[in-house]
């Protein structure tokens, strides 16, 4: 086989690498709290433990994968409401509804269920990050502490600003 053959061979093989356009490469967004931190902490996913979850929480924003959130998937009911991905771990955004306040806000496999669908809403007086959960329907909200919980009040501390890559 001539050194022409084994370039051309080469390229072929290279092209059936590359992604197809619909393949399209991921936008991860980053989440900022606007309130806690004076807008320098970010929804952040933790390393996974050994229950296959991970804690999620807010940290000083450093642009590492662990704050890097992909939408992803399709809802037939409400096409709005998508998972969140992490980066690093590759585990979604997860809230149950068990009170009305400070309900719990972790990091589990993707599954399509309740608790693991959401919306970000960006206007100029709301930023929110809200579960679609049968009632009451749940945003995301930070706290001093570096908690993340979500809770049916969207008070100065629910407030994000989304930004993506």
């Amino acid at each position: 086989m001539s050194a022409a053959s084994v370039v051309v061979a080469l390229a072929a093989g290279f092209s059936l690498l590359q992604p197809t356009s619909a393949e399209a490469a991921p936008v991860y967004w980053t989440f900022r709290n606007l309130t806690v931190g004076n807008d320098d902490q970010c929804l952040t996913g933790g390393k996974i433990n050994d229950r296959g979850t991970s804690s999620v929480f807010l940290t000083t924003c450093n642009g590492s994968n662990y704050q890097q959130w992909d939408w992803r998937g399709t809802d037939t009911v409400d096409p709005s409401y998508l998972q969140l991905q992490n980066k690093a771990t590759g585990l979604c955004l997860a809230t149950d509804n068990k009170s009305f306040h400070n309900n719990a806000v972790w990091a589990s496999t993707c599954d399509w269920r309740d608790g693991m669908r959401f919306h970000y809403e960006a206007s100029t007086h709301l930023n929110l990050i809200c579960s679609l959960l049968p009632s009451p329907s749940v945003c995301l909200t930070g706290r001093e502490s570096g908690a993340v919980y979500s809770d049916v009040d969207t008070d100065i501390y629910a407030q994000w600003r989304g930004s993506h890559n």
